[in-house]
């Protein structure tokens, strides 16, 4: 029997949100932070940073994990995060994925201690996401349809892939 993870989601649009709930389903522990409009059915959102990273096998972050100047990026959220707080709110040691990560955020991951991966470095997800990011420029009078590809999940389960597989090979 495989080991469940206790995770939080912080942050993001509605992949984010997606994320959190394919990984419940998947019979994980799922804590959310920052996506107060987007409530994930079954995780439990946190109401503060601190007891969100609490006990976490590992943070996920979105992609791209800044907004503007500092700011985490969190459309789905009441209030603006600086990102330097929600990384020096995860304790050190801990797994945290995130998805084009600028520098600052490296520097301050390694000075907290954090095993900071950025996701949309990898190649399997850049290319994943070039085709979904290419169709995602078209027409403004074509509406988006749930059969596009942007809409399918796949970044989103390979970020879950990548989480899962990287708690079996750090044993």
């Amino acid at each position: 029997m495989d080991q469940l993870a206790t995770l939080a989601v912080v942050g993001g649009d509605v992949r984010q949100a997606y994320l959190a709930d394919l990984l419940r389903a998947d019979g994980h522990t799922v804590h959310t932070y920052a996506l107060e409009r987007h409530p994930v059915a079954g995780c439990t959102a946190a109401s503060d940073l601190r007891s969100c990273f609490a006990d976490r096998q590992a943070v996920i972050l979105p992609l791209p994990v800044q907004h503007r100047d500092a700011l985490l990026n969190a459309p789905l959220s009441n209030a603006p995060h600086p990102l330097a707080d929600v990384l020096d709110a995860i304790p050190p040691g801990t797994l945290t994925l995130a998805g084009a990560v600028p520098f600052w955020v490296h520097a301050r991951a390694v000075q907290n201690d954090l095993h900071l991966i950025d996701y949309l470095a990898r190649e399997e997800l850049a290319v994943r996401n070039a085709v979904p990011t290419s169709f995602a420029i078209r027409p403004l009078d074509r509406p988006k349809k749930a059969t596009d590809p942007a809409m399918s999940g796949r970044a989103c389960r390979f970020v879950m892939s990548y989480v899962l597989m990287y708690g079996q090979t750090r044993r």
